[in-house]
This record gives structure tokens, sequence and C-alpha cells, in this order.
């Protein structure tokens, strides 16, 4: 499929992008296929997986049951194996191998209710995808790398919790956007997380600011406001900076070094953006961290962060001092590097 270049700018419709993306993995597609809002066809998908898994159980109980005594007494009850009996077989039986003519139509069922759950996998996680674009502006006409979408694909085929798959579909709608937003290894990471270390990541990343390109976790003057107000403890930070998330090192700091001339420091977090404005040569500030890691950087996309505001507070009382003014605002946009933002700044 050929994308169509919108007025020559380099922009294609991203609802496009994904249905050439789609199409070029698994064959041609319609914007139809993304329409999944329908009960019934929902319905029909589970029932056919249904009927799959329950054939496949008849087959694997009449097998079973077929071969009782040369099992040793193996029995199929309520999709679990049980032995009736520590029975010895005889002498006659002991070396010998097992040939069920019904083995091919295991093999063939197995096969079919697994590459159907596969599929419908993927199909759920590209609808997903499908949903996060739907109302975007044209994005780039920079293909998504063949390379990633393979990977992508190959690890979404497996995933089957929803909340899991509604990730994985931001993920495609972000690296569409905006390709090579997501990393190989950041796939990988992602792939790997227990839905336990994904709700941490997500306690946690509630909490991040950014400046400049970079996120840090602040803990504060004293380190006790994420701990005792918002069970963020040093087992969720450990955890994280272990599985990739967030940097190593218990004692980094955050700095504001000082300068001969006045200075503006600009930080975000969520719909918040803190100015600071710093007199010339007021000594150096110094602010403890946790500083996610690339991947960090690159999750922290998909997360929409509403930090409270007396986190924010015990930041700016961090920077604070009869040398510093620090403000905030509400962020109205981001355009290019600049933010635009309501006015007037106000005081913490």
């Amino acid at each position: 499929m050929k994308l169509n270049d919108i007025l020559g700018l380099g922009k294609v419709l991203p609802i496009d992008k994904l249905i050439d993306i789609v199409s070029n993995s698994f064959g041609k597609i319609s914007k139809s296929y993304f329409d999944k809002k329908d009960v019934d066809t929902k319905a029909y998908e589970i029932e056919k997986l249904a009927e799959a898994r329950a054939k496949e159980m008849k087959i694997i109980a009449t097998a079973i049951k077929a071969n009782f005594q040369l099992t040793g007494g193996i029995e199929y009850k309520e999709e679990k194996l049980e032995i009736s009996s520590q029975k010895v077989l005889p002498i006659e039986h002991q070396q010998t191998i097992l040939v069920n003519p019904q083995l091919e139509d295991r093999t063939s069922e197995r096969v079919n209710f697994q590459e159907a759950k596969k599929q419908l996998n993927i199909e759920n996680v590209t609808t997903y995808a499908a949903e996060e674009l739907k109302n975007e502006q044209p994005v780039t006409d920079e293909p998504v790398d063949e390379d990633w979408s393979t990977r992508f694909f190959r690890i979404v085929e497996d995933v089957s919790n929803e909340e899991m798959q509604a990730l994985w579909g931001k993920i495609l709608a972000g690296e569409i956007k905006q390709p090579k937003s997501y990393s190989l290894r950041t796939l990988e990471l992602i792939r790997n997380l227990s839905k336990n270390e994904a709700d941490i990541f997500m306690k946690v990343a509630n909490f991040a600011v950014k400046c400049g390109n970079e996120n840090y976790i602040f803990k504060g003057k004293d380190s006790k406001l994420l701990k005792e107000k918002y069970n963020i403890s040093y087992r969720d930070t450990a955890l994280l900076t272990e599985i990739g998330i967030l940097q190593p090192g218990s004692f980094v700091n955050y700095q504001l070094f000082q300068h001969p001339a006045n200075s503006q420091h600009i930080f975000t977090s969520g719909n918040i953006v803190i100015i600071a404005k710093i007199k010339a040569n007021t000594p150096t500030i110094k602010m403890p961290v946790n500083v996610f890691s690339n991947a960090g950087n690159e999750l922290l996309k998909l997360i929409n962060s509403n930090p409270p505001m007396d986190y924010l507070t015990s930041i700016a009382n961090s920077i604070k001092n009869e040398n510093t003014d620090v403000k905030y605002a509400y962020i109205l946009a981001f355009e290019g590097d600049g933010i635009t933002h309501t006015q007037p700044l106000q005081d913490f």
C-alpha cells in the first residue's frame, strides 16, 4: 500500500499508516478491520475460541480414556490430569510406545487454537492503537522500521491481558506518530514486565518531573514525602532499577549550579510547568533524585501523569531561598522546544 502524502508536506493520515504496517505484516486489510465495537463481532470471536478449546479438551479426554490401562490409571477430569492408582504396568506393556491414531487431530486442534488466540491478541492490540490514533492530526510519512514491526508483532501475539494490550497499543501508536520513539531494547523490557512490575512503574511514573531531555523522581529535602504519604518505597525504586527503568545510584543529586549571570530553569510534570528564576552567583542547589534510564524515558511517553500539588510544592521548597523565585503555571501546549502556559505565574 502506498501512503498518500497530504499536500506534499511529508504528512500522512495516522490510520492509513497503521493499515500499511498491518497489511505489510499480515496481508491487505481495510479500515473496517479495526472496528471492534460491534458486540456481535467480539462475541463471535470469543465463541470460536471457546469452541476450539472445548474440542481440544474433548480429544484429549477421549485419548486418555482409551489408553487408561497403558497409562497406569491416568484420568482427565475438569481439564486436569489425575492418577487413579499407582499401578505397575504388565511387563509386556512397559516398553510399549503409544501410537494414538488421533495424534494428528490433537496436534491440529492445538495449533489452530493457539494461532487463533495469537491472531486475536494482535487484532486487539492494533485496535487499541487505532483508538489512540483516530483523532490525531496527520503524522510524519517516515516509515516504521520493518525489523521493529516484526519484533513488535512477535511479542504482542502472546499478550492476552487487556491492560497490557492497551499499553502495547499505545506503543504502536506512538511509533507510528514518531518512528524511533521506542527502541528494540525497550520492547524487550516491556515484554518481560510482570503485571506487578507494570503497576509499580505506573505508580512511580506519576511523580516523574522532566527537565531538558531527562526525567527524575525528586525525593524532597527529607526523602519522606513519597514514602510516607504516597507509599513509594525504596523497594519500589530498587525494583525499577533492577529491571532497567531507573538508573542505578542511591546518592544522586540534581544540581542547579552557581552561575555568574541570572538564570532560569524549567521543569514540567503532568500539565504543570515550574519556572525557577535564580539570581547570579547563587550557591549551587542540590536535590536528591532518582534518574530514569533511556528505556524509562521512553516508557514515560505512555503515561498521562497527574502529580499531586504537595509533591510539586516540595520540589519548589527545595529550590527556594532568598536568591530564587519559584512559580508555576498550567501547560496549554507544547510548541517545538517552547511551552505555552497560563498567565500570570502562580506562587506555591
